[in-house]
């Protein structure tokens, strides 16, 4: 009965293998979130995500012919969208948005976020399902990957969105090398992409820039692939936001562990265990504290981090600090090593 103390805030983990079967009523490669590779025991299958389900949440997919972007730009926009977006409210809403980062190592990728209609607004929930669900699919086959894409969202059978993953409007065209499973390096390709209006451009510095924010990292010595850290990156962003819709958006982060294992994505029978939690009994009244906003951030700057130095290493310790302030921390292992980093965290 101990864990029923934690459960105004337990995350709910629940993302996805990636499923073929179709529903009558919807257009055919619709792809649904159907079974569980990252959960915790907390809570059954069918909980509901703030007010939204995702076993109703689908996915189309559309791919150009021989469109081929730059790998790490996709990967790195993909990880500032997902934060710009997963702070926000999750039952907020946003206007059209085109998201790009304006360092010229990721800036030739942008990730359009459109609304039904053009009157219609953008629930944030939606949009950081989306992404997850993008880049899951984009990670998974070796035909998805690093193109130019089309996706629409479905909700209950209903339109709620769509996403573009399409060359920069306007943007640059260097081009860097090919990038494999160990490699951080990306390969350009020419997409003519369909200039659509954007109400709200969000072309900026990276959204886990923070001046209050001081990350440190320990890596230890197992190797990630470069799709590893990346969706175990994307798939923890999510659930914090998941979890953070529950609750006030104020509410601190409960400790927290989890098993990320979505083959063939992750290595078959090798997967990844998370734990993030709160340090001292900082709360709102006394803050900082260890708030889901400086964790999603912190998790933003990972993936950039392990690119710069070309080492893509489990994080046996990662420390955050907020106002110089140590308020949270976790670590990202192989599950036969998380043990070990429990004991040196």
């Amino acid at each position: 009965m101990a864990f029923l103390n934690h459960l105004p805030y337990l995350l709910s983990f629940f993302p996805l293998f990636l499923s073929l079967g179709r529903a009558a009523s919807l257009p055919p490669s619709l792809i649904p979130f159907d079974e569980s590779s990252i959960r915790d025991s907390s809570f059954p299958n069918g909980t509901v995500f703030g007010a939204i389900d995702p076993a109703k949440f689908q996915m189309q997919t559309n791919y150009p012919v021989d469109a081929k972007l730059p790998a790490t730009s996709i990967l790195m926009t993909a990880v500032d969208t997902m934060v710009e977006v997963a702070i926000l409210d999750w039952n907020g809403q946003m206007p059209p948005t085109a998201f790009a980062i304006d360092d010229p190592k990721y800036s030739q990728v942008e990730f359009f976020i459109s609304a039904p209609t053009p009157d219609a607004q953008i629930q944030n929930a939606y949009a950081v399902l989306g992404i997850f669900l993008v880049m899951n699919e984009k990670l998974s086959s070796p035909l998805t990957r690093f193109r130019a894409s089309f996706h629409r969202f479905y909700y209950n059978r209903q339109l709620v969105c769509s996403l573009e993953v399409r060359k920069r409007q306007g943007g640059s065209t260097n081009t860097n090398s090919e990038v494999s499973e160990h490699s951080s390096d990306g390969k350009t390709g020419d997409v003519d992409a369909e200039v659509n209006d954007v109400t709200t451009a969000s072309i900026s510095a990276p959204a886990w820039q923070d001046p209050r924010l001081e990350v440190t990292i320990v890596p230890g010595p197992d190797a990630f692939t470069i799709y590893e850290a990346f969706y175990s990156v994307y798939a923890l962003i999510r659930e914090v936001a998941i979890g953070a819709a529950q609750f006030p958006t104020w509410a601190p982060v409960t400790d927290f562990t989890v098993t990320i294992s979505t083959p063939p994505i992750t290595t078959p029978g090798n997967p990844i265990t998370a734990s993030f939690g709160s340090v001292g009994s900082r709360t709102r009244g006394n803050p900082p504290y260890f708030e889901s906003k400086w964790l999603i951030k912190a998790l933003g700057q990972l993936p950039g981090r392990m690119l710069d130095s070309r080492r893509f290493l489990d994080v046996v310790q990662m420390g955050i600090k907020v106002d110089g302030i140590f308020v949270g921390k976790g670590y990202i292992v192989r599950q036969r090593r998380s043990e070990a980093a429990v004991a040196t965290s």
